[in-house]
């Protein structure tokens, strides 16, 4: 495996000496927008750039500055554009729909024609539910939302519906295009979002999953009643807030993998219910954080000081639904082995390592996509920013997610913890940049946050790892047992 490093030399000049990569295509076309909905921001254009090659600061900021109050400017990678055809085809074919078709032999090997691959598609579709349904809740739950990021998630929805009609993944629905009230209107967010959620859910549960055979179990409790007392006092919070309507508790993440509260911020959880949008009624708003062995409803105040904020994100409780969603998921091995059911049942999925790392490599390139988005709006107004350093993370922290799944991919997959893999980064020279007040600095280190995150993808790309897809098509039975499943510990017993 050849190491990248930001730092390094590109065909034979230095990063610091100036060296700019080249810029072999570039095209404006109209930006599409929902009839219908009040953006904030009326772009009418987009402009994609392909470059030779990974991008320096300067390449960066002189692109952006192109663009104005009517053109998004989004530049990428000649390698990104190869990486998007398999794993994001739809966006590959948005940014070279005009490409010459000499160019498109040239670095592509396919003729004006080419129509992305049904089953590449799929992947895509799956992958963007997975993504973007989890935030839903916390928008409703944490109040973590203003008109742009409503109307943005409105968008989204209406543009996965329109890709999964085009390709045949999903059902019609004569209410398109989906406006979801008068989202002009603050009182109206909090409906609007529970209805995206309940749509979103409905997208999973119709979209093909594929034709594999994967063993199922479900798991019950297995935390004492001491834990509970002691590190997860939010549970009887969830008991006296949902009543009857909860029906699993299971939390995930680094509170879930130790016991040292120094090493964890907050307690991530999926929770089960009944009736999803009953559950937003009775949540919506409340802002939960764990502070001094006790649940605070923080309801639009900061949270205290060393409070661990509650993530929650709600599944309907159709099984099917829970097999969909894990197995859809960037790595559904370590959601299995590193997760604790705090209470009721929770159904899982054994999936083959084949599919795990496939899967996780094509959220590793929405988590990209989701940084170049971010640097748009970002980069223009950064006081969009300040204030918000949990924003500031969310959108940095992916290059830490490449990394792991690259890792996943061209070694093994396995876990690697946060500060094993931010020491992998700081040998590379990508440290991931550190939040600031100061708009200048918010600016650098997004665009730095760009920059390591489409080096790191040239190094997947230039490892010569070709995309294995067959487990979209073939229709293998496996068993708990089956060699290829991997081995997964305690739940093998």
């Amino acid at each position: 495996m050849r190491v990248y490093n930001i730092k390094e030399s590109i065909k034979g000049k230095t990063k610091s000496d100036g060296f700019m990569a080249k810029i072999i295509y570039e095209d404006k076309g109209p930006n599409y927008q929902v009839p219908g909905l009040p953006y904030e921001e009326s772009f009418k254009y987009v402009k994609s750039v392909i470059l030779d090659e990974v991008p320096i600061k300067k390449d960066i900021e002189e692109i952006l500055a192109t663009a104005d109050k009517e053109t998004l400017a989004n530049s990428w990678s000649l390698y990104v554009v190869k990486g998007f055809k398999d794993y994001i085809p739809t966006t590959f074919r948005r940014i070279t729909q005009h490409m010459p078709q000499e160019m498109l032999e040239k670095y592509f090997h396919i003729k004006q024609e080419w129509i992305p691959e049904h089953a590449k598609v799929l992947l895509q579709l799956q992958t963007e539910l997975d993504a973007k349904t989890a935030t839903l809740d916390a928008a409703i739950i944490h109040h973590r939302r203003d008109l742009g990021t409503v109307v943005n998630k409105a968008h989204i929805m209406n543009r996965l519906y329109s890709i999964g009609r085009l390709y045949g993944h999903l059902e019609e629905r004569k209410d398109f295009p989906f406006l979801f009230g008068d989202l002009t209107v603050e009182q109206n967010w909090d409906e609007a979002l529970s209805r995206m959620k309940l749509q979103s859910i409905d997208y999973i549960m119709e979209v093909p999953v594929g034709k594999r055979n994967y063993p199922t179990r479900t798991r019950t409790v297995d935390v004492s009643r001491r834990e509970i007392e002691n590190k997860y006092v939010y549970l009887e919070w969830l008991k006296q807030k949902l009543g009857d309507n909860l029906t699993g508790v299971l939390l995930y993440g680094s509170a879930a993998r130790t016991d040292n509260p120094e090493e964890y911020s907050d307690f991530d959880n999926w929770i089960r219910v009944r009736d999803v949008a009953k559950a937003h009624q009775v949540l919506r708003g409340t802002a939960p954080a764990v502070f001094d062995g006790k649940v605070v409803e923080c309801r639009g105040k900061e949270y205290p000081e060393g409070a661990k904020h509650l993530g929650i994100h709600l599944f309907p409780e159709s099984e099917d639904y829970a097999f969909r969603f894990i197995r859809f998921l960037h790595d559904s091995r370590e959601f299995l082995k590193h997760t604790k059911v705090l209470y009721g049942e929770f159904p899982f999925i054994k999936v083959s390592q084949d599919e795990v790392v496939e899967r996780g490599i094509s959220q590793a390139y929405v988590k990209l996509k989701t940084v170049a988005g971010s640097l748009n709006w970002a980069y223009s107004t950064p006081e969009k920013i300040i204030g918000k350093p949990s924003l500031f993370e969310f959108i940095v922290k992916n290059v830490r997610f490449f990394l792991q799944h690259e890792l996943n991919a061209l070694e093994e997959p396995k876990f690697r913890s946060k500060q094993e893999l931010d020491e992998l980064l700081k040998q590379k020279g990508m440290s991931i940049p550190k939040y600031s007040d100061e708009p200048e600095k918010i600016k650098k280190a997004l665009i730095f946050a760009m920059i390591s995150v489409l080096a790191l993808q040239k190094e997947l790309l230039e490892s010569g790892r070709k995309p294995r897809l067959r487990f979209l098509v073939d229709d293998k039975t496996y068993e708990w047992t089956s060699e290829e499943i991997d081995d997964w510990s305690r739940f093998d017993e």
